[in-house]
């Protein structure tokens, strides 16, 4: 893929995702491997998801939002591009 057109491309799909609705949603069972798969899945065929932490995940009381989202990047393999809130970006790696 062409790194420009990957590049303006990509600028294009971040602020899509920053104004629209969210691609997934963490709940009371927290991470799973389906979670991780789906979220592996979107990252392939968009480059950049959306997720957001519902009240439900976030019970623990040593619950860090940063660390958790860096987390899930890191098991999906891509990169924590943003966390405002409970929701956080995550961007496909370049390979």
């Amino acid at each position: 893929m062409d790194e420009e057109v990957r590049g303006e491309d990509l600028k294009e799909r971040l602020k899509e995702r920053k104004r629209g609705k969210v691609d997934v949603r963490i709940g009371k069972k927290g991470v799973t491997e389906s979670l991780l798969e789906e979220v592996r899945r979107r990252l392939d065929k968009h480059g950049v998801v959306k997720v957001k932490i519902l009240k439900s995940a976030r019970a623990d009381p040593g619950f860090n939002r940063e660390e958790y989202a860096e987390e899930i990047a890191r098991a999906v393999g891509g990169v924590l591009k943003e966390v405002k809130g409970y929701t956080f970006i995550i961007v496909k790696k370049d390979r």
